[in-house]
């Protein structure tokens, strides 16, 4: 296969395979309102073994602080969470799960675990480990060679807001 093959391959597969992931892994959070990445922060809070603020779920998630504080104002507005204030720091806000954030939160959980597994039972244990090692060698490989990486490119607030090409640096 040439090099020009491999690049339509590549760019069929993101344009029907890849794009359509989020969805797929989304599903589970429709019927409750929110985003894959709004669960992604009260599954955070849920398993936390220490209190959680916007800031650290920010710098956990490689995302900035805007981009989580959309999500927590969702979550806040629909009672799955609510914020306590530091009394020593009011500028510290804690994060937990409501009663019905908990209940949301494990409803998901059972969801998207129930739906992972009937993926993994169709495309095996051993090819989708194969595939995120893969996937994580390639950002590695990028990363050495001196492209952005994929890590970078999802936090906007990283000097990796824009494409580098190792080839055309000086």
């Amino acid at each position: 296969m040439t090099e020009s093959e491999i690049q339509e391959r590549f760019v069929d597969t993101y344009m029907h395979i890849l794009k359509y992931i989020g969805d797929f892994v989304s599903v589970p959070t429709r019927p409750y309102k929110i985003t894959f990445e709004a669960y992604t922060v009260m599954r955070m809070i849920a398993t936390s073994d220490e209190s959680l603020t916007l800031v650290k779920i920010a710098t956990a998630q490689r995302v900035s602080r805007s981009a989580i504080a959309r999500q927590i104002n969702v979550l806040l507005d629909l009672k799955y969470i609510e914020q306590t204030t530091n009394t020593h720091d009011r500028r510290i806000k804690y994060l937990s799960l409501t009663k019905s954030g908990l209940k949301v939160e494990k409803a998901i959980t059972t969801a998207s675990n129930q739906r992972f597994h009937q993926w993994m039972e169709v495309y095996g244990e051993q090819r989708a480990s194969d595939t995120l090692q893969y996937i994580s060698d390639a950002e590695e490989k990028a990363t050495g060679f001196g492209f952005t990486g994929f890590g970078g490119l999802h936090d906007k607030r990283s000097s990796h807001t824009e494409y580098s090409d190792p080839q055309t640096k000086n």
